[in-house]
């Protein structure tokens, strides 16, 4: 429980995860922080008070055209009302007789702040019912006063008490955002680029892929984990290559002396000893193929997508023979970048397995979970004991305790399909099977 708050109230929680997420994170909170402030500023240092400053005098001006009216006495006494109002401060009156005021909204949200300090101090003011709002068609200022005898209409233009640079900041902020926004997101991606490269080369060297299409670039820091990779990378092939030299060298070595034993054998007199003798050498040359089969490993093999699907339905072809009972279940067509003749060899082993420790029914499937291929070798035998399967895919380990060949391999079989896989960025995993209670082999292999 105190774990779970732990995680809950930890700030790295709510983190981006990805350096994409970060770096963006970084970039856009203090520019976002920023032009909060600047706009905090700007409204309560300068906007606002320009804005209380033009109420202020436009309401006094609406105050002096109501003094101006009530000392008229004819059509005449209005009319040089009027005229004063029209040059002295921007307006034209009206008087409409018997006129009601009508109730409408005071403006646009953003006029309001300005409207407000006019409709604060006309409030406290004018002792009749009075009607302030803005048109926004127009951009006429209307305020309409109600006297017994009608309506007084006062009209101004709205820039007499709204400033318009609120918009212009509005813009100006907005636009520099977007701007910033992305010249940041275009520098985030390319330096990202850089990474995902190296992690791409860095994936395909570990599947035994080359790379050497792969260039270090982005950031210095970037640039030399790329190099520090592609010196790590030639000093594993120099090492892979004089241990393959060695190896061929060695295998040179003891098949001289092997051939050389089997031919001697042939002279022998007593044809018992010299079959044994040639049984001997013979499980000798192929305990040491599959020594070197498993040293060498397919590191030189180029990867390309295959069609599962096909290369299963091709090994299960070539095991059956028309001899066993083994089910290929693939439906549709599954593909995945593999290196086909050692993904083909790992099939074959675990297909010769399957045969060699069972009653010969073998049910393979295959099928996509997430973003894996899972394929199923099932066979009806007697498995392998749980506390045992985890070893069973160690080299040299078999099942039975001796080391004849009659009753089983040299302990690579598995060994060398669990390589392969490996190689490939993929698990392996032994368990029983639900269907035919035997060996349940599932090799997963990733689609990308």
């Amino acid at each position: 429980m105190m774990e779970k708050l732990k995680a809950i109230f930890h700030i790295r929680t709510y983190l981006p995860k990805g350096i994409m997420g970060r770096f963006m994170a970084i970039v856009i909170l203090p520019l976002l922080l920023s032009q909060i402030l600047s706009g905090y500023i700007f409204y309560n240092r300068h906007w606002r008070n320009i804005s209380n400053q033009s109420a202020t005098l436009f309401a006094g001006n609406v105050m002096a055209v109501i003094d101006l009216r009530k000392g008229d006495r004819t059509d005449e006494d209005f009319e040089e009302t009027r005229k004063i109002a029209r040059r002295n401060f921007f307006m034209d009156v009206e008087f409409v007789p018997g006129g009601k005021i009508a109730r409408q909204k005071m403006g646009r949200r953003v006029e309001q702040l300005s409207l407000k300090y006019v409709d604060r101090f006309l409030e406290r003011n004018v002792r009749h019912p009075y009607n302030l709002f803005a048109s926004e068609d127009t951009n006429v200022l209307e305020i309409q006063i109600q006297y017994p005898e009608g309506a007084l209409v006062i009209k101004s233009s709205l820039k007499a008490v709204f400033s318009k640079t609120i918009y212009i900041y509005g813009f100006w902020v907005l636009g520099s955002m977007i701007l910033f926004l992305g010249i940041a997101i275009a520098f985030a991606r390319s330096q990202v680029s850089s990474i995902k490269e190296l992690t791409g080369a860095i994936d395909r060297a570990g599947r035994g892929e080359e790379v050497d299409d792969f260039k270090p670039s982005g950031p210095n820091q970037v640039r030399e984990a790329g190099l520090s990779f592609l010196r790590n990378t030639n000093r594993m092939k120099r090492y892979l290559k004089s241990r393959n030299d060695m190896l061929a060298g060695v295998s040179h070595d003891l098949r001289t002396p092997l051939t050389r034993m089997k031919l001697e054998s042939e002279l022998f007199d007593d044809k018992a000893v010299a079959g044994a003798i040639a049984g001997d050498v013979e499980e000798m040359e192929k305990m040491l193929d599959a020594y070197l089969a498993y040293a060498r490993g397919n590191v030189k093999e180029k990867s390309e997508r295959v069609d599962i699907g096909a290369l299963l339905a091709n090994s299960v072809r070539k095991a059956n023979k028309g001899k066993y009972d083994i089910t290929l279940e693939a439906k549709g067509r599954h593909f995945a970048v593999v290196r086909p003749i050692a993904f083909e060899r790992a099939v074959a082993n675990v297909l010769s397995n399957a045969i060699r420790y069972s009653d010969k029914k073998i049910i393979v499937s295959v099928r996509e979970r997430g973003g894996d291929l899972e394929i199923d070798f099932e066979d009806n035998g007697r498995g392998i004991p749980e506390d045992r399967r985890e070893e069973m895919l160690k080299p040299f380990t078999r099942l039975e305790a001796s080391r004849n060949r009659a009753t089983g391999g040299v302990g690579l079989g598995l060994a060398i399909v669990q390589e392969t896989v490996h190689q490939h960025g993929g698990e392996i995993a032994l368990g029983q099977s639900p269907r035919l209670g035997g060996l349940l082999v599932r090799l997963e292999i990733p689609l990308k």
